[in-house]
């Protein structure tokens, strides 16, 4: 079974393993996405991550947000109650024009449309997906508030925003007694270590922040096996190898495919172990497209690394050449 750890401050306890959907309903049909949905909830899993992209909408946006109607049917469809699953969705909001306020019209106006294609009456949780310095900090911490305190919201988290960052909107939040970040998102894996070690680390343990990673396997580098062989798509692996085809990439590889073969293991059982042998780890949000695939990873979860397995690691990841692209491997 999937096991479950305390959710930061709130007192709620979320799975380690967080379902990402936003293949659901344009990649994933229907029913393999049920199949799949079922197949979590079944193995203990109750934390499930949807989006609901902002005011710029395109195409692959709008096909994003039916990852939200597809786990309302599915949950109502099951007669699962509210408060059972928690349900993160994840904003990305770009208001058109910079007048005062608009900041917070778009998040309530994004807030309305999605408890309605989630037929729910609050939000779990509501990751705040951060571009920069877009708008004033404290217009859009005042603004995250307001939606807490009118019941629409339950927690807030927000995704890629820097340690300084975080730690300033905590300080400000205190000061004006505002509602609160609960939660911290980030790409995080054997392959994006250096810039969470140590301090947004230590921010989320002092703190008390529940720190979800995502991308666990490396966007699936970490999923090549010995012989080369991987599911991903060309274009996905040739853009991957355009990211991580260097010197510690392949320390990285060779590291991991030892290990899983001295724990017949294969290497994203290793890859998502050793995210969860990090106590600060909350969650890791995984995505997968077939029944194997989330059996697999489910069982990687109950994988024990020994201390000279992450030994082994820790010296073949220790220095981080990743070559910059898209920071969002999803």
């Amino acid at each position: 079974m999937i096991q479950q750890r305390p959710f930061g401050r709130t007192g709620r306890k979320i799975s380690e393993l967080t379902l990402g959907t936003l293949n659901f309903g344009w990649q994933t049909d229907e029913a393999t996405a049920f199949a799949l949905l079922d197949a979590y909830h079944a193995a203990g899993g109750n934390a499930i991550q949807t989006a609901a992209l902002g005011a710029d909408r395109s195409a692959p946006s709008l096909a994003l947000m039916q990852t939200e109607d597809l786990v309302a049917r599915w949950r109502q469809s099951r007669g699962i109650p509210d408060g059972w699953l928690l349900i993160a969705t994840r904003f990305r909001l770009r208001p058109a024009g910079d007048e005062r306020g608009a900041f917070a019209r778009a998040l309530r106006r994004q807030c309305e449309e999605s408890l309605r294609r989630l037929r729910t009456a609050r939000l779990d949780l509501v990751l705040f997906e951060w571009d920069g310095e877009r708008v004033p900090v404290d217009e859009m911490l005042a603004a995250f508030d307001q939606v807490v305190r009118a019941g629409l919201v339950r927690s807030l988290g927000v995704a890629d925003m820097p340690a300084w960052r975080v730690a300033d909107c905590l300080s400000r939040a205190y000061r004006n007694n505002w509602c609160r970040w609960e939660a911290l998102q980030a790409d995080y894996s054997l392959m994006v270590r250096a810039r969470f070690e140590p301090e947004a680390m230590a921010l989320c343990r002092e703190q008390r922040l529940a720190f979800l990673a995502r991308s666990p396997l490396a966007g699936g580098f970490l999923t090549r096996r010995e012989d080369g062989e991987d599911s991903l798509p060309f274009t996905r692996r040739h853009w991957l190898n355009a990211r991580f085809d260097n010197a510690y990439g392949e320390a990285a590889l060779a590291a991991v495919a030892e290990i899983a073969a001295r724990h017949e293991a294969s290497p994203a059982q290793v890859a998502l172990a050793w995210v969860l042998r990090n106590p600060v780890v909350t969650s890791a949000t995984i995505g997968v497209r077939s029944l194997a695939q989330l059996d697999e990873l489910v069982q990687g979860g109950r994988l024990v690394l020994s201390e000279a397995d992450c030994a082994q690691l820790a010296a073949a990841t220790a220095a981080e050449e990743v070559r910059l692209a898209d920071p969002c491997l999803v």
